[in-house]
């Protein structure tokens, strides 16, 4: 007689409830390694000319997308990311390579002397300035990047090896904080803010990290250099700065990845380059990270590229959308990424096509499915019973960063 045969009506349908429960959160116990389908939402070209557009990023329902050629920063309406409009453009005549908006507040870096334009963006339609941030003021003429955390702005300017700090507490009245002058025998070209770390990414082949904690009242303490590699152009970090990942701008340029828990001796990790993954691109530009294990690349022919890196020791492509008709011919195709509103409405920008919108929900993870109330109940009985048994064992818990 089998161990169900000696059990009542109701718990062998527990039982059998249980065993169906556990079948059906199997297949979610690793990432797949199979490349998933990027698939097209929606696009739009509100410029002419080729080589017009610069960076992008989102809030809500609006996306901004820079321009290389003094048309200004497109504010676009994607409430339906299927047919994107532009509700209007901000600051004709000037070069705004990098935009940056966080809580209806725009942070447009300006090339050739534009300074940097902070403006009130509660109703994207009607874009308010709200001050400009020149040489004057003490900031950088020409602001190539800016990254804003924690009420601070940081401003590089692709020129020189320093990074300039405003309090924008008040965006208002920015208030000059201090400069921070790198070691860098270059440039500095781009800054990235992740908790109270900064990473700067210098043109003479190293990111720094400093911390900013209290950037505010004391001179950040520069706590490692990187050796990231010749022209190094962009960076970002798990929330949790463990890892970090940066793009080598050059021809064959690659993404590495390191382990920076110790700054001071920071281990290389991974090593992703156009051959590796197959793809046709004259270098990588932009990484952006998603929920901290899913790496966005702006891949300049290639497209965007999409990488699991939950085992950063072994980073699996896992995702491709092309944007660019050809292949590898110098710097063009995708040139910015922003997957922060939702793999269902991932941002790109694209040097010639302008704003493209692709639905890459397949490269997250699977719905768990709706169960009938009598399986949803066993469900819960098993994981309080998990739980129970993790808990006379004393296995601590693991904490998942953001």
């Amino acid at each position: 007689m089998g161990s169900l045969d000696r059990m009542g009506p109701l718990a062998k349908q527990l039982g059998a409830l249980a065993a169906l429960s556990l079948a059906l959160l199997w297949p979610l116990a690793g990432p797949t390694e199979a490349q998933a389908q990027i698939s097209l939402v929606g696009a739009l070209d509100p410029f002419a000319g080729d080589d017009v557009y610069a960076d992008v990023w989102g809030e809500g329902d609006h996306a901004y997308i820079g321009t290389h050629l003094g048309t200004g920063v497109g504010i676009v309406d994607i409430s339906n990311p299927a047919v994107p409009s532009l509700v209007t453009t901000y600051g004709a005549g000037t070069h705004f390579k990098d935009v940056k908006v966080h809580d209806g507040i725009g942070y447009f870096a300006g090339e050739a002397g534009g300074g940097l334009h902070i403006l009130d963006l509660a109703n994207p339609a009607t874009p308010v300035l709200l001050s400009h941030v020149t040489a004057a003021d003490g900031g950088h003429a020409s602001v190539h990047n800016v990254f804003v955390a924690n009420g601070f702005a940081y401003e590089a300017d692709s020129r020189t090896a320093t990074i300039v700090v405003f309090d924008v507490s008040d965006p208002a009245s920015p208030t000059f904080v201090r400069d921070i002058v790198t070691p860098d025998t270059g440039f500095i070209h781009d800054v990235t803010v992740i908790g109270h770390r900064l990473y700067a990414s210098g043109w003479g082949g190293y990111t720094y990290i400093y911390d900013v904690s209290n950037v505010a009242s004391v001179a950040p303490t520069l706590l490692g250099s990187v050796a990231t590699g010749t022209q190094t152009h962009s960076s970002w970090a798990t929330s949790d700065n463990r890892l970090l990942i940066s793009a080598e701008e050059i021809s064959d340029g690659d993404i590495k990845i390191f382990d920076v828990t110790n700054p001071a001796s920071p281990v290389l990790l991974s090593t992703l380059d156009r051959t590796s993954l197959g793809i046709d691109a004259f270098t990588p530009h932009n990484p952006v990270l998603y929920d901290d294990s899913l790496l966005f690349v702006s891949w300049y022919e290639a497209g965007v590229v999409a990488i699991d890196i939950s085992d950063p020791a072994n980073p699996v492509l896992v995702g491709n959308y092309d944007t660019f008709p050809g292949g590898a011919a110098g710097e063009d195709g995708n040139w910015g990424v922003y997957p922060l509103l939702g793999l269902d409405r991932v941002l790109l920008s694209d040097m010639d096509a302008g704003l493209v919108i692709v639905d890459a929900t397949p490269l997250g993870p699977p719905a768990v499915p709706a169960l009938p109330w009598p399986a949803s109940l066993a469900l819960a009985g098993l994981l309080i019973s998990a739980e129970g048994i993790r808990r006379r064992r004393r296995v601590p818990q693991r904490s998942t960063p953001r």
